[in-house]
C-alpha cells in the first residue's frame, strides 16, 4: 500500500487511488459508494469514459453513481490519481412550490408596471425614465433567471422535472445562440468549431438552459475573459459539447466548491455575480442526457467545461415529434445572460 493509501484509508472522506487505469485502492467510505468489489475495476467502468479521458492534472466533474448525484475531484500525485466523493449540498428547505409562485406573480406584476413606465417615457421622450426602466427590465430578467435556476433544482431533487425529447440538432441549436449571444456582447470574440448537423435525443429548453449557463459562468466569473470557445464533437456514441474561455481561471482551493448550489461564485463584496446555481443546473441537464458535466482550469489559463450528450440513453426512449415553433433565441438569451449584459441590452428597443 502507499503512503497516500495510508493516510486516505483513515480520512472520512470517500477516497480512491487509481493507476494506469485502473482502482488500486479505495477506503471504506469509497466502497460504501462503489462497491467493495470496486478495487480492481477499470476507471473508466467505475466513473464513466469522459472521466477516465481527462488528461488534465486536476478537475472535478458531477456523476451519478448507483441512482445518487455526486461530486467527483481528482488530483494526480505522480503516477497516482487520487479520486474523491461527496455529496452535493442538499439545498435550502426554503425554497418551496409556494416561494416560487409568489416570487413569479411578484415578477409578472412588476414586468407590467415597468412596461408602462416605458410606454409614458416614451411618448414623453423621458431618457433619464428609460435609462431607469431598462435597469428595472434587466433585474427583472436576472430574477426570472435564478427562479427558474432555482425551480429546476428543486424539480430534479423531486423528480418531477418535466421533459420534452426530440432529435435536437445541436450545431444548429448551439449556432442560434452564440450568434444572438455576440449580438449583445460585441468586445466578446466567440470562436469554436460546432459541426455541421450534429444530433443527438434531447430537451431544446433544457440543452439552451444548460449552454446559456456556461456562457454566463465564463462572462461573470472569468475576469479578464475576450474570447469564448464552443465546440461540438461527434464521439461516435454520443456529442461532447465543450466552452472554454481564456480567463483568469479557478484556483485549486475553490475548485471543489464549483458545483455546491449557493456557494461557488458568491462574493459578498461582488454582490451582482449570482448565487452559483449554473453550474449546478447544467450538471444534471447533462445528467439527464445520460452524460457528464466535467470542468477543468488552472489559474491564469482559463477554465474548460465539458458536456456530453449520448445518442442512446433514457432520454431517446422518450423522444417525440419536434415542434414546428422556432424558439425565441432572443428572450432566452436575454434571460440566461441577464446577469452578464449591460441594461442597455433591455432597453425598449430591444423590448418590442
Amino acid at each position: 500500500m502507499s503512503r497516500s493509501a495510508d493516510i486516505l484509508s483513515l480520512a472520512g472522506e470517500a477516497a480512491v487511488i487509481a493507476r494506469y487505469g485502473k482502482i488500486r485502492f479505495a477506503n471504506a467510505a469509497a466502497q460504501n459508494i462503489l462497491g467493495g468489489s470496486c478495487v480492481g475495476k477499470a476507471t473508466k467502468a467505475v466513473f464513466g469514459p469522459e472521466f477516465a479521458a481527462a488528461q488534465a492534472g486536476s478537475f472535478i466533474a458531477g456523476l451519478r453513481i448507483g441512482g445518487k448525484n455526486y461530486i467527483v475531484r481528482m488530483a494526480r500525485v505522480d503516477e497516482e490519481q487520487l479520486i474523491f466523493l461527496s455529496c452535493p449540498d442538499p439545498g435550502l428547505a426554503l425554497l418551496n412550490d409556494s416561494f416560487i409562485c409568489f416570487i413569479r406573480n411578484t415578477l409578472m406584476n412588476m414586468n407590467i408596471s415597468v412596461s408602462k413606465i416605458r410606454d409614458r417615457a416614451e411618448k414623453a421622450g423621458d431618457t433619464d425614465t428609460l435609462e431607469s426602466a431598462a435597469v428595472l427590465t434587466r433585474n427583472y430578467y436576472r430574477l426570472r433567471r435564478l427562479i427558474g435556476n432555482a425551480s429546476m433544482v428543486m424539480e430534479l431533487t423531486r423528480d418531477q422535472l418535466p421533459i420534452s425529447c426530440t432529435e435536437l440538432n445541436l450545431s444548429q441549436l448551439c449556432r442560434s445562440y452564440i450568434q444572438t449571444a455576440s449580438f449583445f456582447l460585441p468586445d466578446i470574440q466567440f470562436g469554436g468549431d460546432l459541426g455541421r448537423d450534429l444530433c443527438c435525443p434531447g430537451d431544446a429548453t433544457l440543452v439552451g438552459l444548460l449552454l446559456t449557463n456556461l456562457l454566463s459562468n465564463c462572462l461573470l466569473h472569468a475576469k479578464g475573459c475576450t474570447r469564448i470557445n464552443v465546440n461540438l464533437t461527434d464521439a461516435g456514441e454520443g456529442v461532447l459539447l465543450a466552452v472554454s474561455d481564456n480567463g483568469c481561471g479557478i484556483e485549486s482551493e475553490q475548485l471543489h466548491t464549483v458545483f455546491d448550489r449557493y456557494k461557488y461564485g458568491y462574493d459578498l463584496s461582488s454582490p451582482n455575480v449570482g448565487v452559483g446555481l449554473g453550474l449546478t443546473v447544467a450538471q444534471h441537464v447533462a445528467q439527464l442526457h445520460g452524460g457528464t458535466l466535467l470542468l477543468e482550469s488552472r489559474p491564469g489559463s482559463g477554465t474548460s467545461v465539458r458536456a456530453s450528450f449520448y445518442r442512446r440513453s433514457a432520454m431517446a426512449d422518450r423522444l417525440r415529434a419536434p415542434s414546428c415553433d422556432t424558439p425565441d433565441y432572443l428572450h432566452l438569451t436575454l434571460v440566461g445572460l441577464a446577469d452578464c449584459l449591460p441594461a442597455s441590452c433591455f432597453s425598449e428597443h430591444y423590448m418590442d
